[in-house]
């Protein structure tokens, strides 16, 4: 049996735990054995069908004997990279970006030195899209850069189930962090001209993050607080009645690579609408499952609601076709192929 570890810094909340849990998963029951390793762990991932384990930092001697027991080393952040200079098995790294790429945060520069210095010691990469793709090719030379869009899980989230926590109608909802990238302002300014048209309009925002409080007093000064919904943090296989329940999903983020929202959103059977950043261009027109507004135009956002609300219906079957090609089944079987190419070479 092969046995892989999906290695981690920090392991909280976020799109880039979601996504090592689930593909985990998914690689679990097509029989691989896999181990989710962090450097610390702030939330435990739920077990299924894989095993968790603090990575052994503080001895050099375990920590290289306890990589070399796996037959592939699967890494998703940029700080374990370094795991790299320190395994004798193949080394993966899955690129899934940082917000405002190469700007100067800890984090950004934590990414551009850790590719810098360990990249001759990668035997793939993989980016969740090709604006991922194009951004490792452009400030890294790195080229044979695999694609392998994010996946969903389709027996959680799918058409048909409760719309138990509608508010309003259209009901639009945003799901992710509450950072100032993510530009959730736009989408209450939004809302404010939508329920011109539309008085019982409502958004439903999911998350919480630094930008929260200062989210809530925008609402209160539009005098729309009765429309916009707070919910805080809710865990991810709890979310599927939030999808269920609205019209459309929005998002105004100018920083992404391969959102997860939107695919969960496509999965229920619902449109999305974005900004007009790189990724979401790329996601939408593939999956002509929505439409794209102009960023930073809050009068193009509530326009381009407005419309894919009105024909919302002639989405639904592009947002589940796109959503089964992507089951996280099929990301897996992708991501095997990738493991059996490099342990045969």
């Amino acid at each position: 049996m092969m046995r892989v570890l999906m290695a981690a810094g920090i392991y909280s909340l976020g799109g880039a735990s979601t996504v090592i849990e689930n593909l985990a998963d998914a690689l679990g029951r097509k029989g691989v054995d896999v181990t989710i390793g962090a450097l610390k762990f702030k939330r435990i991932p739920p077990k299924a069908g894989y095993s968790v384990s603090t990575l052994p930092i503080h001895n050099v001697s375990k920590l290289k004997r306890f990589l070399n027991s796996f037959d592939i080393v699967h890494n998703h952040h940029p700080i374990t990279n370094y795991l790299a200079l320190l395994s004798n098995k193949p080394f993966i790294y899955h690129f899934h970006g940082a917000p405002d790429f190469g700007r100067g945060s800890l984090y950004r520069f934590s990414m551009l030195s850790s590719i810098k210095i360990t990249s001759h010691r990668f035997d793939a990469v993989i980016a969740v899209s090709d604006t991922g793709r194009d951004e490792l090719e452009r400030y890294f030379s790195l080229n044979k850069v695999h694609v392998i869009y994010n996946g969903v899980n389709t027996n959680l989230f799918k058409p048909g189930l409760e719309e138990r926590f509608r508010k309003g109608t259209p009901q639009c909802l945003f799901v992710g962090n509450l950072y100032d990238y993510k530009k959730v302002d736009e989408l209450i300014l939004a809302l404010k001209r939508l329920i011109k048209k539309y008085p019982l309009a409502h958004l439903q925002i999911v998350g919480e993050g630094a930008a929260q409080a200062k989210l809530k007093n925008l609402a209160s000064r539009l005098n729309i607080q009765d429309n916009v919904s707070f919910v805080g943090v809710v865990p991810h296989n709890n979310l599927t009645p939030y999808y269920a329940s609205c019209d459309v999903y929005v998002t105004a983020s100018r920083c992404e690579q391969f959102p997860l929202p939107l695919l969960e959103a496509w999965a229920c059977g619902k449109p999305v609408v974005a900004s007009s950043i790189r990724s979401h261009e790329e996601l939408l027109s593939v999956s002509k499952a929505g439409k794209i507004y102009k960023v930073g135009d809050v009068q193009d956002l509530c326009a381009t609601i407005t419309a894919v609300y009105e024909h919302k219906d002639e989405f639904k079957c592009n947002a589940l076709q796109f959503a089964k090609e992507h089951d996280w089944s099929v990301v897996a079987d992708r991501i095997t192929g990738i493991y059996t190419e490099i342990l045969s070479d």
